[in-house]
Parts: structure tokens; C-alpha cells; sequence
């Protein structure tokens, strides 16, 4: 009799004009949506390769350990096609060198992305499953109580032998039945686009995160259903049902969704951002003055030439003396440097703080609505949240960490290998056998020109050759934590999931509690 009953409610449901239109919007909006996830993809994954291509070639060209500076590049995240969140379909890099502290990891996309398109909304299949499928789901059950009732069918209803309360989870079960169908057509047509995108290559883990989602939109559909059943148990008549389903979807999928982040705002303070600019100017002022007093004591020798001339971000042709000075300023300023841009890293922190708490805030709050739940457990599942942003962040902050015990282990901070090619033959741009005028500036005299055209020719034969670069054979690579484990996504959904299990399980207990005392006349 339950499973009879079942397949009524799917039956009459499944020939209802509601459903139809319904799945015509759902697959044509379920196209639109992958196909344009899935050409974003490929046009910012073709941007990561490029990238990579880039960075590697960079790193071949260093000559000097103050070089050593590279960029991690992180792919865009597959299921953002479907659920495109903070981290949309773009991927990300992290600029990594040891004179400073990124904050957050920015997108890498395409040059040829249109700024005037990135301000208009875009829409996923997340997003046609929290308001379309969301309003069938209150469409199709706002009159399963109150409307057979007012057809006097209800009566007839009660007398099968069948508890109320089974009848209660009959209706609930034909429902979500019904409203799969729909979800189940445009999943598969979304899931089929992304999978003729040669560039999308899903692991098992993205399998398992895509079974996940599946799940998880079939229990948030079944939660604004059973709600929506609750409401018509306990109304009368069905126009004061719909109208209090429509009233609440409002409220919940676009009133509070859209007010929650100017809500956030309130509860955060946000400290001026010229804290920052004082904290940086005063801890910048004690490190010139520690290096000051440093030079002070041990004064450079002879004039600025004896450091050799800037080419291409090193120093060559310099004479022993003045390279043996630099490497003792080095020295002393290198570990005095690291410990200032961590110090100016937690300033600027102080302030961004704030700001990122304010976009985490959102996602926390989010639990008082069923829509805005579904949508932040849909883009942790895809990995595209302010906190996947943050540990791209991290991630990067680590391998700097990385990168300067590499270069200290290479000793090169105490090296002229630091800001020099040149060998130790290699003859200076002035050297001391030839006598300097006096009282005549240096650049003005004959010797100078003569000098310059030496330098130019040096630099054609180093150009021409490759013996001056370094190898980074051994420079270690990022590992492959730069995204959430499976376990650390679910660990990271699990207050959302409880939520939206509590409230479907006390939706469907309110409804059974009342039904039982239900008047069918």
C-alpha cells in the first residue's frame, strides 16, 4: 500500500504542466550555464599552461640567487563548472620570493577576458538548483496537505489502511522522486558538456565530490519540500499556503542571499588602512637605521663603481673590494630583511584580517537559509571558497619557507653568488692599475667611453653564452597539497550538513506531529 501510494504521488506530479515547464527551463538553463563554465575553463586552463611554460623559462635564465623567485600556478578547479563560487573557473598563482609576503592568491585568467562581461552576473547549475528546482519544489508541495483537503479527496486518502504519519512519508518520498527527475536530465546534460571538454580531466576524488553533490542536491531539495508539506499542514486553504511558501523562498533564495553580505559588514570592525602605512613606515625606518649604523662602522670602499654597474637585475664588472663589502652587508641585513616582511606581513594582515572575515562570516551565517546553505556546501564540495583561496595562500606562504631554507643551505646570502655573475677573473670596469682624473667626473672623460664600449661587448659575449646561469636542478617544486583534501572538504561541510539534516528531519517530524491531528472536513 506505501509503495502504491508512492507512485501515485510521482504519477500525479510527473503529468502536471509545472513539472514540464519546469524541465525545459532546468535543461536549457543547465546547458547554457556548463557551456559557458566549460569554455571559461578551457580559455583560463589554456592561460595556466602558458603560465607554467613561462615560469619554467624564467627559471632558466637566472644567473644570481637574488633571482631565485617564482610563481606558483594553480590549475582552475574542474567542478567549478558546475558551482563557480569565489574561485569561478579561473586558476590562481602565488608569486613567491624571499623579499616579501603575498596576502592572497589573485586569478590567472586570459588576456582576452572582457572586463565589461566579468560585471555582469554569472549564473551556475548551482544556482539553477537553488531557485528553479527550489521554487518546484515549493510549486509541487504547497497544496499536498490543505489542497486535497479542499478537493474532499483527503478523506478518501485516510481510508486506506495506512498510518498518517506513512502517509506523511509517501507524499514526501513521491515528491523528491519528482523533483529528481528533473535534477537527474539537467546534472546529466551538465556533466556530458564538462566531460566533452578535452581539457577537463577529473580524478577519482572529483568523481566522489561529483556523487557528493548529487546527494547533497537531492537532500536540499527534499528539505524545501518537506518545509513546503509543513506549511500545507498547517494551513487551510491553499492560496494562504502558497502564499507563505512564496513568501518564505523570497526571503530565503533571494532576499537574504543578496543581504547577507551587506549584513556581515556590521558585525566586523574594520581597521583604516592606514594603520598599515604607519606600522610599515616605522618598521621600515628602524631597519634603514640598523643598516645605517652597520655602514657607519664599516664604510664602503672607494666610490659606487667599486660595486660594478647594473645589468639585467645583477651587478658585474665590479672590483673584489667592493663585491667582499656587499657580501658583508648581505650578511648582515639578509635575516634582518626576512624578519621585517614577516613583521610587515602581519601588519597588512591586521588590516585584510577584517576583510576576509567579513566573506567568511557570510558562509557561516548561511545556515540560516536553506538556499544560501546548499549553494556554500555546493562550492566547498567544488573547492571554490574564500577558504580554498586562502589555502592556495598558505600553500604559497610554505614553499617561500621552503625556498629560503633552499638558499640557505646554498649558502647564498653570504655569497657574491647573490647579486653577481661575474668570475672571480673577471676584470673590473675600472680596475685600480688605471689612474682616475681628479676634479672631472668620471662619466665626462674619454676613459669612461672607452670603459663602456669594453662593457658592451662583455655583455654581447655573455648574452652569447650559457656558463653564467645556475642550476636549479635541485630547487625544490610545490607539493601537491595546493587543494583541499577530500576529508578536509568534509570536515569543512560538516556544521552545513548537520543543519540542513536537522532541518529536513524536523520538517518532517512537524509535519507528521501535525497531520496527526489534521482535520480532513
Amino acid at each position: 500500500m506505501f509503495w502504491r501510494f508512492v507512485r501515485k504521488e510521482l504519477l500525479t506530479h510527473l503529468l502536471t504542466m509545472r513539472l514540464a515547464v519546469a524541465l525545459i527551463f532546468t535543461v536549457l538553463l543547465a546547458a547554457m550555464t556548463a557551456l559557458t563554465g566549460s569554455i571559461d575553463f578551457s580559455r583560463n586552463y589554456a592561460a595556466y599552461r602558458q603560465e607554467v611554460r613561462e615560469v619554467e623559462e624564467e627559471l632558466e635564465q637566472v644567473t644570481v640567487y637574488s633571482q631565485v623567485r617564482t610563481r606558483l600556478v594553480f590549475p582552475p578547479q574542474p567542478l567549478s563548472i558546475l558551482s563557480r563560487g569565489v574561485m569561478q573557473a579561473f586558476g590562481r598563482q602565488y608569486s613567491v620570493n624571499v623579499e616579501g609576503i603575498n596576502i592572497y592568491a589573485p586569478a590567472l585568467s586570459s588576456n582576452y577576458d572582457s572586463q565589461f562581461m566579468k560585471t555582469l552576473v554569472q549564473i551556475d547549475f548551482t544556482t539553477v538548483v537553488g531557485l528553479l528546482l527550489s521554487f518546484l519544489a515549493v510549486v509541487l508541495a504547497f497544496d499536498g496537505i490543505c489542497g486535497e483537503r479542499e478537493q474532499g479527496t483527503l478523506k478518501q486518502v485516510l481510508t486506506n489502511p495506512m498510518a498518517r504519519g506513512q502517509v506523511v512519508l509517501a507524499k514526501l518520498m513521491g515528491g523528491i522522486l519528482t523533483l529528481s527527475v528533473p535534477f537527474a536530465i539537467g546534472f546529466g546534460i551538465s556533466l556530458l558538456i564538462m566531460l566533452a571538454n578535452p581539457d577537463v580531466m577529473l580524478s577519482g576524488e572529483d568523481w566522489v565530490r561529483l556523487g557528493g553533490y548529487f546527494v547533497l542536491s537531492c537532500l536540499f531539495l527534499g528539505q524545501v519540500y518537506a518545509l513546503s508539506l509543513m506549511v500545507s499542514t498547517f494551513a487551510r486553504e491553499s492560496d494562504t499556503a502558497l502564499i507563505v511558501c512564496l513568501f518564505a523562498w523570497l526571503v530565503s533564495g533571494v532576499g537574504y542571499v543578496n543581504a547577507l553580505p551587506s549584513l556581515t559588514r556590521y558585525g566586523v570592525e574594520t581597521p583604516p588602512n592606514q594603520n598599515y602605512l604607519d606600522r610599515r613606515q616605522t618598521l621600515w625606518d628602524a631597519h634603514n637605521a640598523e643598516v645605517r649604523g652597520w655602514q657607519q662602522q664599516n664604510p664602503p670602499p672607494g666610490d659606487r663603481i667599486s660595486f660594478g654597474l647594473p645589468r639585467g637585475g645583477v651587478l658585474r664588472y665590479g672590483r673584489p673590494e667592493g663585491y667582499d663589502w656587499l657580501v658583508r652587508l648581505e650578511g648582515f641585513q639578509r635575516e634582518k630583511r626576512l624578519k621585517l616582511e614577516e613583521e610587515l606581513y602581519q601588519a597588512r594582515w591586521a588590516v585584510w584580517e577584517p576583510l576576509a572575515r567579513q566573506a567568511y562570516e557570510v558562509d557561516t551565517w548561511s545556515i540560516l537559509s536553506p538556499i544560501s546553505t546548499y549553494q556554500v556546501l555546493s562550492q566547498q564540495l567544488a573547492r571554490t571558497t574564500i577558504d580554498d583561496l586562502f589555502h592556495l595562500s598558505k600553500v604559497g606562504r610554505d614553499y617561500r619557507e621552503t625556498l629560503i631554507s633552499y638558499l640557505r643551505g646554498k649558502k647564498a646570502f653570504a655569497s657574491r653568488r647573490w647579486f653577481t655573475d661575474d668570475p672571480l677573473d673577471q676584470e673590473p670596469l675600472i680596475p685600480n692599475s688605471l689612474a682616475l682624473p681628479e676634479g672631472v667626473a668620471i662619466q665626462e672623460t674619454e676613459l669612461w667611453r672607452e670603459r663602456m664600449a669594453w662593457v658592451e661587448e662583455q655583455d654581447r659575449r655573455i648574452a652569447e653564452g650559457a656558463g653564467r646561469h645556475l642550476d636549479l636542478s635541485d630547487l625544490p617544486r610545490p607539493g601537491g597539497e595546493w587543494q583541499r583534501s577530500l576529508g578536509s572538504s568534509f570536515e569543512l561541510m560538516t556544521p552545513g550538513l548537520v543543519i540542513l539534516l536537522l532541518g529536513f528531519g524536523a520538517s518532517v517530524m512537524a509535519t507528521i506531529a501535525r497531520f496527526l491531528k489534521y482535520d480532513p472536513t
